[in-house]
């Protein structure tokens, strides 16, 4: 059996014959909820998140070929909750889910500095 699939894929490759398929999926989270406590503190996190350098989407790739016959890859990405959510884990210092205009101003000071 194992002789007639590689025949097939032999009698295949001199046609240039070739499957391709490509996939990406996304993967969010969902947001963990935070409240602030003002609109100060709301607007410094938020800009500090705007500002950060960090990518707000991570991929891994796989790909699988055999020459000539198949390619499949898949994509996967983390969607942008991913990057909200590490954020508000860095600012909460004190993890009661409520950010403080303190807490937003270490948060963006560090930011700046990273």
């Amino acid at each position: 059996m194992a002789g007639l699939t590689l025949a097939a894929a032999l009698a295949l490759a001199p046609t240039g014959c070739m499957i391709t398929h490509e996939t990406t999926v996304v993967r969010d989270q969902e947001r963990v909820r935070v409240e602030f406590e003002n609109d100060a503190a709301a607007r410094i996190f938020y800009e500090a998140l705007s500002k950060r350098a960090e990518p707000q989407r991570e991929i891994s790739k796989t790909k699988l070929e055999i020459p000539v016959v198949l390619e499949h890859t898949c994509k996967v990405e983390t969607g942008p909750n991913a990057a909200f959510n590490r954020a508000v884990e860095r600012c909460d210092t004190n993890r009661d889910g409520r950010i403080t205009e303190a807490e937003a101003r270490i948060y963006a000071e560090w930011v700046s500095k990273h």
